[in-house]
């Protein structure tokens, strides 16, 4: 008897060298997947600096991962519309010429774009297509805006084999949609390995900053869109600086709101004592958490966008400094209320200059918080995370 021959294929319309925490999920797990795995994603050649980003990041080594780029985007999801029909078609093309006769699990980011083109081709071939799904959160909401999302998303969730949820919060979202959804929650991950550093280091990048050495600094490292409420941390420095705390703020990112925020800091009085260095590479990331003494981001709902987790927590209580989040999406399951951080609720200012007082002036309480923190990132190694996931995928299609 012939063995059967079985294709992991993930796929994502975006991904590295522009991502977020969506797509560092799918790559720290894959790339770590015990058999080898394809990501079928878009290129980004559109400028000289985009295509050299790509090029050096496609360098890398990705482990498991092998990174196949190609035209297979849709940006207009219109079912009426023949030109995006056409596109759907071109992208189950793409995943049929990477996958051939042979059985396929596909691996998709989340319900649409990229999970209508994997219904698709399970739809024709369902014998030797299994459907993995993974829900972030927001892209339900945006669903229930939208008729024809809601439908997408609706088959999408109903026919996947599994769907795989970022936390509880997001997986009643989904239930939401289509109760009869087979799902699975699994917290993303993180390689505390890497939020570690030398004394001598972090105190060489805080001395950068240039503030004195007393300094109680709160750092975000965030894109700066509304829900992650960037404006609430700077207003709460303000007011607590006029009491007398010792604060400053490190509010890494970039973004559209990024103009506004520095307006703002401006307006309050406070652009001596704030940062905005921009996009940060993963060495400075580490090292901005090192040098914190806490990570605010209490991020509300915005329209339909939410924070599904909040991959950012874990990374901070990896470096071991305690979390501010808000209580809306399933932040308060990256952070444990009273243990690794605090949780509030974003809207309420005073709540957030509250939590963000106790922190900053009780440096005990900071210490316990942290270490409760590296307890709680080593449970989430992404080692465990891709362990689970395989486990939760089971038997190939």
């Amino acid at each position: 008897m012939s063995k059967v021959i079985a294709v992991d294929l993930v796929l994502t319309q975006d991904f590295f060298p522009r991502f977020g925490g969506a797509h560092m999920w799918l790559y720290e797990v894959y790339r770590r997947w015990p058999t080898p795995v394809t990501l079928l994603t878009r290129s980004y050649d559109a400028t000289p600096a985009d295509r050299e980003s790509q090029t050096r990041f496609d360098a890398r080594d990705h482990g498991s991962l092998r990174i196949v780029r190609a035209d297979m985007t849709v940006d207009d999801i219109n079912l009426l519309s023949g030109a995006s029909r056409k596109r759907f078609a071109n992208s189950v093309r793409q995943v049929r010429a990477i996958a051939g006769k042979e059985r396929v699990t596909l691996h998709v980011l989340r319900a649409f774009p990229e999970g209508f083109t994997a219904l698709l081709t399970k739809l024709r071939s369902p014998r030797k297509t299994k459907l993995i799904i993974y829900a972030h959160g927001e892209e339900t909401l945006v669903a229930r805006a939208s008729g024809q999302l809601r439908l997408i998303a609706q088959l999408v969730y109903r026919f996947a084999d599994l769907v795989i949820v970022n936390s509880q919060s997001t997986e009643a979202l989904v239930k939401g949609l289509c109760p009869s959804a087979r799902t699975v929650c699994i917290h993303p991950g993180v390689d505390a390995s890497q939020f570690r550093a030398s004394s001598e280091t972090v105190d060489a990048f805080r001395a950068q900053w240039g503030w004195p050495s007393g300094t109680v600094i709160v750092s975000t490292i965030a894109r700066m869109e509304p829900r992650k409420n960037q404006v609430a941390v700077l207003k709460a420095v303000s007011a607590l600086r006029a009491k007398g705390v010792p604060l400053a703020y490190v509010c890494a990112g970039d973004g559209e709101e990024r103009p506004k925020l520095e307006a703002l800091a401006r307006s309050l009085g406070i652009e001596a004592w704030v940062r905005f260095p921009g996009s940060v590479t993963d060495e400075q990331k580490v090292l901005t958490y090192a040098a914190s003494d806490l990570y605010a981001m209490p991020s509300i709902r915005s329209g339909e966008m939410i924070e599904g987790f909040g991959i950012v927590f874990v990374e901070a209580a990896a470096a071991g400094i305690p979390s501010i989040c808000g209580n809306v999406g399933g932040q308060s399951e990256a952070v444990i209320d009273g243990q690794t951080g605090i949780v509030v609720d974003g809207t309420d200012q005073a709540a957030v200059e509250a939590a963000m007082e106790r922190l900053a002036t009780n440096m005990s309480l900071r210490e316990q918080m942290g270490a409760a923190g590296r307890m709680h990132a080593a449970s989430l190694d992404w080692h465990d995370v891709t362990a689970a996931t395989v486990r939760a995928v089971g038997g190939r299609a």
